[in-house]
């Protein structure tokens, strides 16, 4: 499986829904040592999200493990591609 989000993409995420959160949803949340982690939902019960990454050649410290879900979490709502971006700037001109 290849990485969904790429550098350079943007990505529009709320907080509102966290209730909506379910299995494959990807999520954001900041981490004191690493700042901002995007990581997809493995599992999701009331207390915590159990994460996965969509990178298999790498391994991260933060899937299996157990984040609480009363920390701020984001929930992704669409993710803007660079290389679209980049096309759609480009017509302006």
């Amino acid at each position: 499986m290849q990485p969904t989000i790429f550098s350079g993409d943007y990505v529009l995420a709320t907080n509102f829904v966290n209730r909506f959160l379910k299995k494959n949803s990807l999520v954001i949340f900041f981490d004191n040592t690493h700042s901002f982690i995007i990581k997809r939902v493995k599992q999701v019960n009331k207390e915590n999200l159990i994460l996965k990454s969509d990178n298999l050649v790498t391994d991260s410290t933060f899937c299996q493990v157990p984040i609480v879900r009363s920390k701020q979490i984001f929930l992704v709502l669409f993710i803007f591609k660079k290389k679209y971006i980049n096309f759609i700037l480009s017509l302006k001109r």
